[in-house]
């Protein structure tokens, strides 16, 4: 349910749960940003069961939990280890 962020493509679908303040501040390269709130009170609305996604926050806690909700009503979700916070990091080295 946790992958890092080399393992993902630039064809995976990537959905930031931050707020839109700290999306427009910075972002993952074509992640699209919709709020953990939004995402887990209408799931049906931004998911669909026969895709894969993954989340990215800031530290890949809040990813993780949104992960596990939306896993066990039938979708298929994955947080990235570390959030942005780790991807801030490797873009430094």
């Amino acid at each position: 349910m946790q992958v890092h962020l080399n393992e993902i493509n630039k064809n995976s679908k990537v959905i930031d749960l931050r707020s839109s303040i700290d999306f427009e501040k910075f972002n993952y390269p074509g992640s699209i940003n919709v709020p953990k709130l939004f995402i887990l009170k209408e799931p049906e609305k931004y998911l669909d069961k026969n895709k894969k996604y993954y989340f990215i926050c800031d530290q890949g806690k809040v990813s993780l939990s949104c992960a596990k909700i939306l896993n066990a009503l039938g979708y298929n979700c994955y947080s990235i280890i570390g959030g942005i916070d780790k991807y801030k990091e490797l873009l430094k080295k």
